[in-house]
């Protein structure tokens, strides 16, 4: 009997160094029930073009005329997508052969199943993770679990996860039609928590499936320490907290956040962590001018995400005690989401 049809997406902008690579990871894969769609965010690069010169129609070309970010441009694609899975793919990523094919041998069982994360290693270096699912600060930041971890065969049983990193990642589409797409107000960054959260909420799981295997060279798109991402990461954080923690957690959330701010300050001291990082290539001021901006920028949509707070609670098909356990269970620590690179 023949497997379901998976579509699979890939957002451009940009991503020449990385996208044929990318795109022919697709088109290698033994996984047969496979359309492509490529969403190309007004790149200046000539890389969709190359893309349609190699692959031809065996691509479903979307061309946008101006940057609609990462959300808003896989909706679009899901919005044609004719698969039963959707597959998403970022254009500095590329998968082993059989990565699709093992996602649907996993989830052909399994109809509660609605998410699937692969196991994302670094690009450069194949023994070191970025992500084997996600997990959740108390305050509405995540971080890919065993992000920057040698592999030591910790992350090698297929395991329930909170939600997958989008970088590689199977989305059920009965599911996404049941709990919308990605939330466009995110643009770009923390958005595929958003949506793996969302569906928890309505009672679907989320499984980590070691034997995919994808290479994601990250962040080559805005930058790992651009101010850019930085500013995304923190207002969409906000946005999280206000749509997808309990009423106890968001109410303490802000000794959370003073803890990771905290530690966080300790690590650019000292010249560890993303913040290390950043303090190198930007001021203080530029930093504090950042906060403002984001915590004005997310005080300005707060009506309109308790009004999609409300409606998660309304769609909510787990109990309160579930959504509790649901964040401790995948609880990042905040030492860890402060000094690690």
């Amino acid at each position: 009997m023949p497997g379901p049809l998976v579509s699979a997406i890939v957002v451009n902008l940009n991503g020449a160094r990385f996208l044929r690579e990318c795109l022919d990871s697709l088109f290698s894969q033994s996984w047969p029930h496979l359309e492509v769609i490529l969403v190309d965010n007004a790149s200046t690069d000539g890389s969709a073009e190359e893309a349609v010169k190699v692959f031809g129609d065996q691509i479903r070309l979307i061309q946008n005329s101006r940057n609609q970010g990462f959300a808003r441009a896989n909706n679009q694609a899901i919005a044609v997508a004719k698969g039963e899975w959707v597959f998403l793919l970022n254009n500095d990523a590329v998968l082993e052969p059989r990565a699709i094919e093992e996602l649907m041998a996993f989830a052909g069982d399994k109809p509660q199943v609605g998410m699937l994360a692969c196991r994302v290693m670094c690009y450069d270096k194949p023994h070191i993770f970025d992500s084997a699912g996600l997990l959740l600060y108390p305050d509405g930041v995540c971080r890919p679990r065993g992000w920057e971890e040698k592999d030591l065969g910790q992350y090698d049983r297929a395991d329930e996860v909170l939600a997958p990193s989008g970088c590689a990642s199977a989305w059920r589409k009965s599911m996404l039609d049941a709990i919308d797409l990605f939330d466009e107000s995110y643009f770009a960054y923390l958005e595929d928590l958003d949506l793996g959260m969302r569906g928890q909420l309505q009672g679907w799981k989320c499984f980590y499936v070691p034997a995919a295997v994808a290479r994601h060279a990250k962040s080559m798109t805005a930058g790992n320490y651009s101010k850019f991402k930085a500013y995304h990461v923190e207002r969409n954080r906000i946005f999280n907290a206000i749509k997808l923690l309990p009423r106890f957690i968001l109410f303490v959330s802000p000794l959370f956040t003073l803890n990771r701010y905290l530690l966080q300050f300790y690590a650019a001291r000292t010249h560890r962590g993303l913040s290390g990082h950043f303090v190198k290539e930007y001021s203080w001021f530029e930093l504090a001018l950042l906060m403002v901006r984001a915590y004005a920028a997310a005080l300005l949509r707060l009506p309109e995400m308790l009004r999609k707070r409300r409606a998660i609670s309304r769609q909510r098909q787990i109990s309160i005690d579930e959504w509790y356990r649901l964040i401790s269970r995948f609880k990042l620590d905040a030492i860890e989401l402060a000094l690690k690179y």
